[in-house]
């Protein structure tokens, strides 16, 4: 009768995301239809069930950020969450369902850990939400948790740095928006190999400056991060005759200053002229105030990953040790909140100003969970998720943009982690940041230029304040 039936399922075209910094790949079309329904745990015919979580405050830790202000209040977080799950639903293929966002706040203590209580926490959210997803934006060092989600079935995102095995010992379950700890120290260890090893520590305070450099690495002692750690010592011992100390400490914040001391003090009677930094971002905020105290002024050689090399933290770290301060930054170049997508997405769902500059860590966890859910196609299951975040292309990489706010995201077979480049910094005590317009701000080598394994320069030179 010359009228045709409306196409339902992938047809041809494109769908593109528009209104991000990043340039994610566009996915096949979905022009509707059956998708499914009740697919796997915490998914409807409508609805996908995704929880954030955020657990019990530390006083000493929320002391640090409140100095700076990075500390988020529970209550704005819980907003912004719901501003982004606002944006996700309307720009986002999700095939006939939207994502349910739902808040947790958590009862456990982080600084020291406490395994034991994550794993009931871990149980209980399980059984009262059922969910398909969860992510933590700020969890450096708690694996457990992580591990029993995923034996109830549930897909995680978080955990800053933890090592490739454990991520590929919980598939289809476990992925994070930050680099593994093995890819980090690989990074850190071509840093190191190539371009520090061998030479004076020039960087360094008077008394090291013209010693040949003997590096510490120094990380928290906790299974997902130690390994991380052995690796890059493992490839400094390779390389460097000197070979690495190992400086390991516990995430305690009751002993955290007792134990820098300690640590800073064994550190100087080793001969180190260097350190490398494997550690979470509250550490050298107790480290470096020990080391000011000693009149130690080793070179502060960033790892790249933890959020050290976030301006608004770096400034509550000691300036006059932590000038010395250079290295390898995960991050893109520091620009005020309303140039990065919790800024757009911000103006966008019609508020005025600009969101605290911290959300945009939730903003990019969210953004990159609910984006594995749009590649995985209407057949939400693990599995399907999994191929789908392992297949996508990479996309942004330095090489095709040259846009230093921009970060190369890359996933692939056994490698459940996004980012995958890195670019050089420095400290300066004067500079102001763009974060935050406070005085203390990583200055980029080469215009922020990102560099990506086994392109590092061979050589670099700092100004006269490091």
């Amino acid at each position: 009768n010359g009228t045709s039936q409306p196409q339902t399922g992938f047809g041809s075209g494109n769908f593109c995301i528009s209104g991000l910094i990043e340039h994610t790949p566009c996915v096949r079309k979905w022009y509707g239809g059956p998708n499914g329904g009740a697919t796997t745990q915490g998914v409807t015919g409508k609805s996908i069930k995704v929880l954030m979580y955020r657990p019990q405050s530390n006083a000493a830790v929320d002391a640090i950020t409140k100095a700076t202000g990075t500390y988020i209040a529970p209550d704005v977080e819980h907003a912004m969450l719901d501003v982004v799950s606002k944006w996700i639903n309307s720009h986002y293929q999700l095939y006939g369902r939207t994502v349910d966002f739902t808040y947790i706040r958590g009862t456990c203590a982080i600084a020291p850990p406490d395994d034991s209580c994550f794993r009931t926490e871990a149980d209980k959210i399980a059984a009262k939400y059922h969910p398909f997803a969860l992510f933590w934006d700020t969890d450096s060092n708690e694996g457990a948790f992580m591990d029993e989600l995923a034996r109830k079935g549930i897909v995680t995102w978080g955990g800053w740095g933890f090592n490739d095995a454990f991520n590929q010992s919980l598939r289809p379950y476990h992925y994070d928006l930050f680099m593994s700890g093995d890819v980090q120290a690989q990074f850190a260890g071509e840093f190191w190999c190539s371009t520090l090893a061998g030479r004076k520590a020039q960087y360094a305070g008077p008394a090291l400056k013209n010693k040949t450099r003997k590096v510490a690495v120094v990380y928290p002692n906790t299974p997902t991060t130690t390994p991380a750690a052995k690796h890059l010592e493992g490839i400094i011992n390779h390389c460097d005759r000197n070979g690495a100390i190992d400086a390991p400490y516990s995430s305690n914040t009751s002993t955290a200053a007792t134990q820098s001391t300690a640590n800073t003090s064994k550190e100087k009677s080793e001969g180190v002229t260097s350190l490398i930094w494997m550690s979470d971002p509250i550490a050298p905020a107790y480290g470096t105030t020990a080391q000011q105290a000693q009149n130690f002024q080793p070179e502060e050689i960033l790892a790249g990953g933890q959020l050290l090399d976030y301006d608004a933290l770096a400034q509550t770290y000691n300036g006059s040790v932590w000038k010395h301060a250079f290295g390898l930054s995960d991050l893109a170049n520091a620009v005020p909140v309303s140039q990065v997508d919790a800024g757009k997405i911000w103006r966008a769902t019609g508020h005025q100003g600009d969101p605290n500059p911290s959300t945009n860590l939730l903003t990019e966890y969210a953004l990159s969970l609910v984006g594995g859910i749009q590649a995985a196609g209407p057949d939400l299951t693990p599995l399907h998720y999994e191929s789908g975040v392992l297949s996508t292309p990479g996309y942004d990489a330095w090489a095709t943009y040259h846009d230093p706010r921009l970060t190369y995201v890359k996933f692939g077979p056994h490698d459940y982690t996004s980012q995958s480049d890195v670019r050089l910094v420095y400290w300066s005590t004067t500079a102001r940041s763009p974060i935050n317009g406070k005085r203390g701000a990583y200055i980029p080598l080469k215009g922020g230029t990102r560099y990506q394994l086994g392109q590092l320069p061979r050589s670099i030179k700092l100004p006269s304040s490091v």
